[in-house]
């Protein structure tokens, strides 16, 4: 809680006198309220074609699974952002696919052999008797789903129940084409994110994925962008996701991807709150 305190204060001293952002206004992704492309037999399509270009058909025979998963921060902004003691963090995640049942490890740095874990929105830490605790804890409840999800999101992202079209642009000279994906509406809602996946034409990979963040604020949205694939066992994972925000000009953070390893733990050892 303490760093969602400390993002909040930051975040007040200088969107309020910047007005960089409208704290307000529940933050749209949608390009424009009436959509003259809306084609969601398309945009189903395409949300299609790009799971079977990522290889979302393997997750079915993954029952746990571990990544090497790397984090650096930059700037004032950044280091508001995250509950860390340093800006650039290693950690060794294993997750049940699909679920909301993961650990976080740090593996580096002042806090190198801390556990953090979430059963079912419960979290829990490794105590120093080696015993998995519960304890509430709000950056552990955003982070450890968050860094799953965007691991996931190719498979994750076919869940949605709302979908339009709209529309292709070039971006960084690759035509791509967008899916906005939401549920029950894609208009704004206070509690449940909007995402705009960007869809190279072509390969029919992820080039970028822009997003909302309802639960830190409802004015805060974001874009990752998936870069330098690798393929794991059929499943095609971004080695690199550098992410932007609507809070800062400059890039908010990097997240990495370096190893994957499926069916790596037993799913008991990520579900040990009885």
């Amino acid at each position: 809680m303490k760093g969602k305190m400390r993002l909040t204060l930051a975040l007040s001293a200088i969107l309020l006198i910047t007005g960089c952002v409208n704290v307000f206004k529940v933050v749209d992704l949608r390009p424009n309220e009436e959509n003259p492309l809306s084609n969601q037999e398309k945009a189903k399509q395409l949300l299609e074609e790009m799971g079977t270009a990522h290889g979302i058909s393997n997750w079915d025979s993954i029952q746990t699974y571990k990544v090497t998963f790397h984090d650096e921060f930059y700037g004032f902004i950044g280091k508001q952002a995250h509950p860390f003691k340093e800006q650039e963090m290693t950690f060794s995640l294993h997750y049940i696919p699909k679920t909301s049942n993961g650990q976080l490890e740090i593996a580096s740095g002042k806090q190198k052999g801390t556990v953090w874990g979430i059963q079912d929105w419960t979290t829990y830490y490794k105590n120093e008797s080696g015993v998995m605790t519960s304890k509430k804890n709000k950056d552990m409840t955003f982070w450890i789903p968050t860094y799953q999800y965007f691991i996931e999101l190719p498979n994750r992202i076919q869940e949605a129940t709302s979908i339009d079209y709209i529309g292709q642009k070039l971006m960084d000279s690759v035509q791509v084409e967008g899916v906005i994906a939401s549920w029950g509406t894609t208009e704004p809602q206070k509690d449940v994110d909007q995402y705009i996946i960007w869809i190279n034409s072509e390969t029919k990979r992820i080039v970028k994925v822009e997003y909302t963040v309802r639960d830190m604020y409802r004015f805060v949205s974001g874009a990752a962008s998936f870069q330098e694939y690798k393929e794991y066992n059929g499943i095609l994972l971004p080695s690199k996701m550098p992410v932007e925000s609507n809070l800062t000009k400059d890039l908010l953070h990097t997240m990495s991807i370096s190893d994957f390893m499926p069916n790596s733990v037993p799913v008991d050892s990520l579900m040990p709150l009885k």
